[in-house]
């Protein structure tokens, strides 16, 4: 269901088309969810969300950011998850600012993510406010924070709220933060089990990206690899700082972005016709 929290968001805010890309991309920012059973469906990179929820509007200890791109979709387990990460960050008067999670029916965006498009992932900023901390609209609207040069405790504490909980399935993380986070003791030194779903990826130096398990509604969501064993500390970090590794991270054009869009939406699983069926 539709709640007016969602209504409002979705006449507020819309994104502009540009770029020559198809018209029905200028849509997708405003479109309603399907109505029907909630399930996540396909591979995390390549996949959609049938009647996905939002947020009230009345959480605690939440502020959205970035609101215009309509990213604020997702699988129940996962609106829950941050909800309760509210309320724990609420207890001791701070905020955590969440990003983008999913469009209202998953799949590929334009830009920004690969995955994110079955409901199950969702960007958190490592800024942590206090509760006394007034924060403009402009502020949260814009595309990028400020990369963190260190990690404090309450960054340690968001990674363990989320690391902790039975339904993540990992957490990615910049490669030099996974690294000192391996080599750190006292209040920032994270247990085995946390730092074994604590897993190296490009970028991610502002913010951390939470991943949820196939949820048991979800008979077609295609769960990953299994994370290897032990605390990914070892040589499988060490190869991030690699040559290979950082030409990984190179960019990309805009017309291989828009080719990679468009081939993506053609390859969904056939589950998925719901996602373009108004295009």
């Amino acid at each position: 269901m539709i709640n007016k929290t969602s209504a409002l968001f979705l006449s507020l805010f819309t994104i502009s088309c540009s770029h020559n890309l198809p018209d029905f991309t200028s849509r997708l920012s405003t479109r309603l969810p399907t109505e029907s059973k909630t399930e996540s469906i396909g591979e995390y990179s390549l996949g959609c969300l049938q009647g996905a929820q939002t947020f009230t509007g009345k959480e605690k200890g939440l502020i959205l950011s970035q609101v215009k791109r309509g990213r604020y979709w997702g699988h129940p387990d996962l609106i829950n998850l941050l909800t309760r990460a509210g309320e724990e960050f609420n207890k001791h008067n701070k905020k955590i600012i969440v990003g983008d999670l999913s469009q209202s029916r998953g799949g590929p965006t334009i830009t920004g993510h690969n995955s994110h498009q079955t409901g199950l992932d969702v960007d958190v900023w490592f800024k942590i406010l206090s509760s006394k901390d007034e924060v403009s609209f402009r502020a949260i609207e814009m595309e990028d924070m400020n990369s963190f040069e260190e990690l404090g405790v309450d960054q340690i504490k968001l990674i363990q709220f989320f690391a902790k909980d039975p339904s993540v399935e990992r957490i990615f993380i910049n490669p030099g933060f996974k690294k000192k986070l391996c080599q750190a003791s006292g209040a920032l030194k994270l247990s085995a089990e946390d730092q074994h779903k604590l897993r190296a990826w490009w970028g991610h130096d502002d913010h951390i990206h939470v991943r949820l398990k196939c949820p048991s509604d979800s008979s077609q969501c295609v769960s990953q690899n299994l994370i290897p064993a032990g605390d990914g500390c070892g040589d499988d970090l060490n190869w991030w700082f690699t040559d290979e590794a950082k030409s990984g991270a190179g960019d990309i054009s805009w017309e291989e972005l828009k080719a990679i869009y468009l081939e993506k939406i053609k390859k969904l699983p056939e589950q998925c016709s719901f996602y373009s069926d108004t295009f």
